[in-house]
């Protein structure tokens, strides 16, 4: 680490600097009234109006959404809902162009025996290779197979890189994404600096952001990009002077799962990657975490990776003994022929074609019902719905939710990604109280159904369509 912070300083620190919102404000009798409200309060003691020390219970959006869903007949049921809020991809074969996923696994001798908790080396050697040839080509400094480290799943990979940080300062964004609250929370080697996004700027990470971060001792910076919920890319020359910024002086921690959502390059199947900028693989402060749950959509097979310099990543790799004991080996296995880079090219081309016409079709959808929407996404397969213009009954995330659920649809209320690990700010204070993440990873005909609900809504409470009045979003 680049910075080393005493544990008594941080907690000084960290106590001293809690932000107060700027736009703190009573809540509404409607929302006082509110059932969702209230069942939101009991299971998150950080956003009661007098925090206590700790959760009573904790769980990221997409678990306390779904659960919510259970409550009114999803389990029973799942076919006749609309699942638009869960973060993953369709997974079906019927994609145009993309690969057939394996319908059997072999499983081999070596298969039944523990793996290492750094992955095997095969699949640690294909990774590096994809790498090198989409993002190091012509570079001196490559990627080995000891510059990876495969884990279950990419919460998985985040316990093990924090578990490894050092003492310092953390900084995470706001808005992101809801289950870096939980690694946040349960660490406390590090002291986790919250950095709000502006809305009028539409959450974008300045370079000059990061700078000002690093001035004030900020020696950890972690981030999703593409970015989860808004669906916002940090493009290459920008990420290029983030990371000179950050060199020698912090460490970034860069979430990639939705690098193959990218629309920025007219669907061509390129992937924005990090890993074009690095000048040393072993000497750059950069860990990169991906694998096949987003982009190769399987989701299920808890399969993910960590690249970043050998001495880290020995680290990570070691620590999984204790955390995770490490990803099942079958399945590392049958990994290794997708990660073909010429292979992979195709299968992103294709996959950017067919989500790119989900999301025109989603704000297509919106627009007609009256939503006017300052940006369309670039990336992921997120869209970011401000409420605050609908009747008040509806226009913030909670209760928008509650009444998604009447209509068999499931969304996710802004306010989990509003990710507040030290339990200071009250849920009405919260610059995400009046938003919801949309998914639109969902098949076609599960994204139709969920706008349809979208549109019953609006007409039950008086709010569509009025082609006079324009509900905005972000």
């Amino acid at each position: 680490m680049t910075a080393n912070v005493s544990a008594d300083q941080k907690l000084d620190d960290v106590t001293s600097e809690a932000p107060k919102a700027s736009n703190s404000r009573e809540a509404s009798e409607n929302e006082k009234n509110s059932d969702i409200h209230r069942q939101f309060r009991e299971a998150h003691e950080g956003h009661k109006a007098h925090a206590g020390l700790d959760p009573s219970r904790a769980s990221t959006g997409v678990v306390w959404t779904t659960e919510r869903a259970y409550e009114h007949g999803f389990l029973e049921n799942p076919k006749d809902w609309a699942n638009l809020g869960q973060g993953a991809p369709e997974v079906e074969d019927d994609i145009e162009g993309c690969f057939e996923r394996p319908h059997s696994i072999n499983i081999s001798i070596t298969g039944r025996e523990y793996g290492p908790t750094a992955g095997i080396k095969p699949l640690r050697s294909a990774v590096a290779n994809l790498y090198n040839s989409h993002h190091r080509q012509g570079k001196e400094s490559q990627y080995t197979w000891e510059n990876v480290c495969i884990v279950p799943g990419g919460r998985a990979g985040l316990i093990r890189i924090a578990a490894v940080l050092n003492n310092a300062y953390l900084g995470f964004f706001i808005p992101d994404y809801t289950a870096y609250n939980e690694m946040l929370s349960l660490f406390r080697n590090f002291a986790a600096i919250p950095i709000p996004l502006s809305r009028e700027d539409k959450y974008h990470i300045h370079p000059e952001k990061i700078a000002d971060e690093i001035k004030r001792g900020t020696s950890v910076i972690l981030t999703s990009n593409p970015r989860n919920p808004t669906g916002k890319m940090v493009s290459v020359p920008e990420l290029a002077k983030i990371q000179d910024m950050a060199r020698d002086r912090a460490t970034l921690i860069m979430d990639e799962f939705y690098s193959g959502y990218n629309y920025t390059t007219d669907c061509d199947g390129s992937v924005i990657s990090s890993a074009d900028n690095i000048k040393d693989v072993n000497k750059d402060d950069v860990l990169i975490i991906d694998g096949l749950t987003k982009r190769f959509r399987l989701p299920g097979w808890r399969v993910a990776w960590i690249i970043g310099p050998k001495e880290f990543i020995k680290a990570i790799g070691s620590c999984g003994s204790y955390l995770d004991g490490g990803c099942n080996v079958p399945f590392q296995e049958a990994a290794v022929p997708m990660l073909e880079p010429g292979n992979v090219r195709k299968e992103m081309k294709a996959l950017q074609h067919h989500f790119r016409d989900k999301r025109d079709y989603l704000v297509s959808r919106l627009q007609d019902m009256g939503f006017d929407l300052p940006f369309v996404p670039d990336s992921t397969f997120y869209l970011w719905l401000n409420l605050e213009q609908l009747p008040e009954a509806i226009n913030d995330g909670l209760n928008f939710f509650q009444a998604c659920l009447e209509q068999k649809v499931i969304v996710v209320p802004g306010i989990f990604f509003d990710l507040n690990p030290s339990r200071r700010r009250d849920l009405f204070d919260s610059p995400c109280h009046h938003f919801v993440r949309v998914s639109y990873g969902p098949r076609m005909d599960v994204l139709k159904k969920g706008l349809d609900g979208f549109e019953r809504i609006l007409k039950k409470y008086n709010a569509f369509p009025d082609k006079e009045k324009k509900y905005q979003s972000v």
